[in-house]
């Protein structure tokens, strides 16, 4: 699929007029200058992957973007690419242009946009593609056909299902290190261990600033917004290793601080405290609006900002990956992820769990239940499985939505008495 500079010069300059009035279209809230810079980092992140002469190494969800950045590439999340083509409104004639070839409307609508984008010819060309087998088992499939259609590599991690067994650390931390020399090659350089450890300081830095945002997003009233709060995605950010989320990361703590400091609350008054677990609605903020605004129930935290690993150590950098992919609470038996989430409801003391359910999100909504079964014998809280898409708007009822949510606040309302 050649793309000539002239084509690639014009997907920029369109990108960044979807961006320009992404920016100017009016919003029922008022982002935190951390989360505007946030978003300009991810964007800049995605026109310079569009830039003739950069490397570019397609990633699935949980691969360390660390070991991209230290070979001087760029890292792209390709389910983000979704994402940001959901926000810009150009998404459903991707999504038209993969179901003409076949692709069934009820497997992920992310890896479906992507494929439509390739059809399309809208998407920066890769030198490299990497995936792994955890949690999305979509995305091996779809990089083997992206491999194919490009004629590039593609690199397979598979993650231990026994993420806390003595062995599983040695052996993804091998495969990682094969996976770094492997890219170094494609990329026509030596690979360079000590950058990757620098990377990795960096990564250490940016996790310290984020666990302090969350400590300090356990304040009563929430000093956040979840509309806003939930574009961080922590968990599973591309911007691990690069000097902007350190930045980023530090400006946020520094702008909660001040509206603890001056009692600015983000909901006023603050009625109910949500958790939200899996990601969100990318083609408009209507469901969290209506949560906060209208119903005045905050999202007070989301699973998906939840950092569970420990500090890595510079010294051992793929050991250290290793140990952060494997401390994922989706990997591995339901208990993991029950046990956060039973932590999360007590950290931010939450009156009731919402848990977004995609259609084509195969994981996640096998777990919804047995979480939700879980958590019933530890505490009593409400739990709401919200079925909803993530990137496809045409599957959207906003009358539907928010008789769900109503139905809800009534529980947690009654509940309280």
């Amino acid at each position: 699929m050649t793309i000539v500079e002239d084509q690639r010069k014009r997907q920029r300059e369109f990108f960044t007029l979807q961006f320009q009035k992404r920016l100017k279209r009016p919003r029922g809230y008022s982002p935190l200058k951390s989360s505007q810079a946030r978003e300009r980092a991810m964007f800049r992140l995605l026109l310079e992957s569009f830039r003739e002469g950069s490397s570019v190494v397609w990633k699935s969800t949980f691969v360390p973007s660390e070991i991209i950045y230290s070979l001087g590439a760029i890292p792209l999340y390709v389910e983000s690419f979704s994402a940001v083509a959901s926000a810009v409104d150009i998404c459903p004639p991707m999504l038209d242009a993969s179901e003409r070839c076949g692709y069934s409307r009820d497997s992920c609508t992310f890896l479906r946009a992507v494929l439509g984008a390739s059809h399309k010819d809208i998407l920066p060309r890769p030198d490299a593609l990497v995936s792994t087998s955890y949690y999305c088992d979509g995305d091996p499939k779809i990089f083997d056909i992206f491999a194919e259609e490009y004629k590039k590599p593609h690199f397979y991690l598979h993650v231990p299902y026994a993420a806390e067994a003595g062995w599983a650390v040695d052996a993804l931390a091998e495969q990682l290190e094969e996976v770094a020399i492997e890219l170094a090659k494609v990329m026509g350089k030596p690979f360079n261990r000590e950058r990757l450890s620098e990377i990795i300081q960096s990564s250490n830095e940016a996790r310290r600033y984020l666990l302090k945002a969350n400590e300090l997003r356990r304040h009563v009233p929430s000093p956040m917004l979840g509309c806003e709060a939930i574009d961080y995605i922590a968990s599973i950010t591309q911007l691990w290793g690069s000097p902007e989320l350190v930045r980023i990361s530090r400006l946020l703590c520094e702008e909660l601080e001040e509206r603890i400091e001056k009692g600015v609350a983000a909901v006023e008054p603050e009625q109910f405290r949500f958790l939200w677990c899996h990601l969100r609605p990318y083609y408009n903020d209507e469901v969290f609006n209506y949560l906060e605004g209208h119903h005045k129930a905050v999202v007070a935290f989301e699973s998906v900002n939840l950092i569970t690993w420990k500090e890595m150590d510079p010294g051992k950098p793929f050991k250290s990956l290793a140990e952060k992919l494997l401390a994922n609470p989706a990997i591995g038996p339901y208990e993991r992820m029950t046990r956060e989430v039973a932590k999360m409801v007590k950290d931010y003391q939450i009156d009731g769990i919402i848990w977004m359910s995609p259609w084509g999100c195969r994981h996640f909504n096998s777990m919804a239940q047995l979480v939700k079964d879980g958590l019933r014998r530890e505490m009593d809280v409400p739990f709401y499985i919200l079925d909803l898409e993530c990137i496809d708007k045409r599957n959207y009822s906003k009358e539907q939505v928010r008789t769900r949510l109503d139905a809800f606040i009534e529980v947690l309302a009654g509940k309280r008495g």
